[in-house]
């Protein structure tokens, strides 16, 4: 599937207490803060996501390509990449290894909670013949300021993970072996296995009493005991271009819990296969939601700024019906940006131009400070994976 489709759809509820906000009223321009060019890797390298503790801790990983071929699918194999920013640059750190005989390959997912509790999930897979899927592993491991500890390895797929200070960790993903989906977590050494609603893919935790997730096309919110569903208010969708291919859904993209009986949730739009330019931002409060339309945006991330707002990755982009052509839309991107929302008020930044390309895997903010680290990949040469650091 290319970046434009998904088919993680709702459908629109009524809710109590709704208060839209026109887009016209809803981002304002920033006036101080920039983007700058943290760090440029190789066009065989990527940066899959972020963590930040601080001014003076950050991780970057991702992976490298190798010359060495799997022959069994014909690609190259790839070794993990991990990179470590103390403030000043970005220096290559220490890997974890996978297990035995089953080197890790990619870092897919990296969290921390401070300099001396990072935690990573990715792939490994071992060389040899036969099928490659069975040869494939999860792994997540530990970094406690001095060396990687494995902390588990199996037949499944992490599809998110989460820390919350030094004794408590939750991963949600699938058994590759029997497609079910689990939600387990560790507190104090030892892993629970949790209730796992069906398709539940990401979640956003506030503490181990209040966690946000998100599934195949429900909200939803676990207590500590059991999860319920969130009902979300009415959402109206925008007109497809003509001619239209199918009705346009509401899609949930992230969400994010930033404070007690608080949530933000990034509503996009889905045609079928065909994603649609526009986002609603939902913000939850004690029972009551608001929303903030942004007719061109799709939001991709949402990350906690520490201060009670947010940092947001997006893109700007329009839409036009090619009913002749391959594809039955053509995207023109507008710009690719950055959204702030601190005291009320929700600010735009330019990341970077269009004209390289670039495409988004993560953005994090800085704890303690106003800022925010940015990755993804340029695919227009020279292509390369880079971060970006927001300062001011």
């Amino acid at each position: 599937m290319g970046t434009h489709r998904s088919a993680v759809v709702i459908a629109t509820a009524v809710g109590l207490g709704l208060t839209a906000i026109p887009a016209g009223q809803a981002v304002s321009a920033s006036s101080r803060a920039t983007w700058e060019l943290s760090l440029r890797g190789g066009a065989g390298q990527s940066v899959n996501d972020l963590a930040a503790t601080g001014p003076h801790d950050a991780w970057a990983a991702g992976a490298r390509r190798t010359a060495r071929l799997d022959r069994r699918t014909g690609s190259r194999f790839t070794a993990p990449l991990i990179r470590h920013w103390n403030g000043r640059q970005w220096t290559v750190a220490a890997s974890p290894a996978g297990p035995p005989g089953c080197p890790l390959r990619e870092v897919h997912l990296i969290e921390a909670s401070s300099p001396g509790n990072v935690w990573i999930a990715g792939t490994a897979v071992a060389p040899g013949t036969g099928d490659a899927a069975a040869a494939t592993r999860s792994v997540l491991s530990r970094w406690d300021g001095r060396r990687w500890r494995l902390m588990g390895s199996g037949r499944t797929t992490v599809t998110d993970l989460d820390v919350l200070g030094a004794a408590h960790t939750w991963i949600v993903g699938r058994d590759d072996r029997t497609g079910g989906t689990f939600f387990k977590h560790l507190h104090d050494g030892r892993w629970t296995s949790l209730p796992a609603p069906d398709s539940l893919k990401e979640i956003s935790v506030r503490s181990p009493g209040e966690i946000w997730g998100v599934g195949r096309s429900t909200l939803m919110r676990w207590n500590g005991r059991a999860w319920s569903t969130v009902r979300l208010p009415r959402i109206v969708v925008p007109a497809a271009p003509a001619p239209a291919y199918g009705p346009v859904r509401p899609r949930i993209d992230t969400v994010l819990a930033t404070g007690k009986n608080e949530a933000w949730v990034a509503v996009g739009f889905q045609q079928g296969d065909w994603s649609q330019p526009g986002t609603v931002l939902l913000h939850w409060r004690s029972g009551r939601w608001r929303q903030i339309r942004l007719p061109e945006d799709v939001v991709t991330t949402l990350s906690h700024d520490g201060r009670g707002g947010f940092h947001a990755a997006t893109r700007r982009q329009s839409i036009t019906a090619t009913p002749d052509g391959q594809d039955p839309y053509a995207y023109t991107t507008l710009s690719i940006d950055s959204l702030r929302y601190t005291a009320g008020r929700l600010t735009r930044d330019r990341l970077t131009g269009t004209a390289t390309g670039f495409e988004w895997s993560d953005l994090v903010a800085v704890p303690g400070t106003g800022s925010a680290l940015a990755a993804g990949f340029n695919w227009r040469p020279p292509q390369s994976a880079v971060i970006f650091r927001r300062t001011g």
